[in-house]
């Protein structure tokens, strides 16, 4: 049994509480050597679940376009102890220390959130989406619309990446941006129409794919979703600790 195996097999409640326990301790604490080694943890699993590097690597891709900014604003703005008194430009020790604990949070929350969405299946997030109390049909609503979109928003980002490097010029980006705006408020409209016509056949078939689980031993699954559970109890006991 291989460890995505091993993960799946136990109920969805108990990779849940520990994906949450996981967040919860990002969020939370205020160590970085903390935040350092859950982001760790957290690439180490989603290439466990995934098979490759592939989606931790594009993490990384994104966050860069937050790290910089956050490191750059703090480090030049943050009044303090200068790091290099005759340089032109003014860094303060503050400002670069506050920097780099602040990208280290939010790394880490932001590949552990991921690693949560990662624990359960699709079928399983929407089982959990329908069982919610009052606003389960309404949020499914949304995530339905947003399925459907994906492939359609995939290809008109595709486009415009296309056009801004044959472009190359910056001053275009604003009417690329209002370009996109409105083929994603005509896209949407059109798939919303869509749902709405298909919502009564559409829904049964949903139920009853999320009510589906596959077969696994019960020893299995009892044992994995008990080793998850003491885990995520031990997380919340480290977080009560500290």
């Amino acid at each position: 049994m291989t460890t995505s195996e091993k993960l799946f097999c136990s109920y969805p409640g108990s990779r849940f509480l520990l994906g949450f326990a996981l967040l919860f301790l990002s969020l939370t604490t205020t160590s970085s050597w903390l935040c350092l080694f859950l982001a760790v943890i957290a690439a180490v699993m989603i290439r466990l679940l995934d098979g490759n590097w592939a989606t931790s690597l594009r993490v990384l891709g994104l966050l860069r376009w937050f790290v910089i900014p956050i490191l750059l604003l703090h480090t030049l703005l943050t009044p303090g102890q200068l790091l290099l008194p005759g340089f032109p430009v003014a860094v303060s020790r503050e400002g670069l220390t506050q920097g780099i604990w602040l990208s280290i949070h939010l790394i880490s929350i932001y590949a552990l959130a991921i690693l949560m969405f990662r624990l359960l299946r699709r079928e399983e997030w929407l089982r959990f989406i329908l069982l919610l109390p009052g606003i389960g049909g309404r949020v499914m609503v949304q995530v339905l619309m947003m399925m459907s979109m994906k492939k359609h928003m995939a290809e008109l980002l595709s486009c415009l990446r296309q056009q801004y490097r044959l472009r190359h010029d910056w001053k275009k980006t604003p009417l690329l941006l209002m370009s996109a705006f409105k083929h994603t408020l005509l896209g949407a409209s059109a798939y919303a129409q869509m749902l709405w016509l298909r919502w009564p056949q559409q829904l049964p078939m949903l139920v009853s794919v999320a009510g589906q689980s596959t077969s696994y031993n019960s020893v299995h699954r009892y044992f994995f979703s008990a080793l998850w559970v003491s885990c995520a109890c031990m997380i919340f006991l480290l977080l009560w600790l500290l």
